[in-house]
């Protein structure tokens, strides 16, 4: 995969997010939701590197990287590991989590 069609992918997967039920609301504490529709897609892609992208590299033991041209990377040495079928199931659940633990934190009601 390019370096754009990272990014593409990034972006779409980020817009998916924040378009879903009531999201957009944690884009911005002031933000409007039709400020948040009026977003050009490097201000969304600029968001996504300050937000899940900075906390999933600083957050992932290593596994993510800063590279020139990606919006993520991971690390060179693991780059054999990308196509086993483990590896991703375990990536995978740990984004989902990461994904559960957002709506945990978002509704826990305090005190409970």
């Amino acid at each position: 995969m390019n370096s754009v069609d990272m990014f593409n992918e990034v972006l779409e997967s980020w817009k998916k997010f924040f378009h879903a039920g009531t999201n957009w609301k944690d884009f911005a504490a002031d933000i409007s939701y039709e400020d948040y529709k009026k977003m050009t897609d490097k201000q969304h892609l600029a968001k996504a590197k300050s937000m899940p992208i900075r906390f999933l590299k600083s957050s992932g033991k290593g596994f993510f990287i800063d590279k020139d041209g990606y919006a993520i990377a991971i690390r060179e040495d693991l780059r054999i590991c990308i196509e086993n079928a483990a590896f991703k199931y375990h990536m995978k659940d740990i984004l989902e989590y990461r994904t559960m633990e957002y709506y945990r934190r978002r509704y826990m009601v305090s005190g409970e």
